[in-house]
């Protein structure tokens, strides 16, 4: 009776563990070589953003941006883009402004494919959704 209920208990963790390895997986997105990140909303407080770059091969870079209370998307893209040049190699990735408040990061000609992703933020008042392509 104790080996069946063991049997029951192994098979049960082996399945919880597997849905959740799954889902884990499809939380992240697939490498991209473009990057957008969207800016709304102004910021309501003092605060960081900080992104995560993730090459396909090689460390993460985090990419940390400190933003002032009563900053508009538009300045709030400026002073994203600063960072993001200061903070990234400049040999292999391109950041830009497109479209006032959008930025776009971008992975030069002949490397590799990266994700980008939003970590954390303490900006009140903003919301940032980033996107392939």
């Amino acid at each position: 009776m104790y080996l069946q209920t063991l049997k029951s208990c192994a098979v049960a963790l082996a399945a919880t563990l597997l849905v959740t390895g799954t889902a884990q997986s499809a939380d992240t997105p697939a490498p991209n070589s473009k990057w957008r990140v969207d800016f709304n909303g102004k910021a309501a407080s003092d605060g960081e953003m900080q992104f995560r770059v993730t090459p396909q091969s090689g460390d993460p870079i985090l990419v940390t941006a400190k933003i002032n209370h009563g900053r508009a998307q538009i300045y709030i893209a400026q002073d994203v883009l600063a960072d993001f040049k200061a903070q990234l190699p400049k040999e292999r990735f391109r950041a830009e402004i497109v479209a006032g408040e959008r930025l776009l990061v971008k992975a030069h000609s002949g490397e590799q494919a990266f994700v980008l992703e939003l970590v954390t933020t303490s900006v009140a008042g903003t919301h940032i959704h980033v996107t392939p392509g």
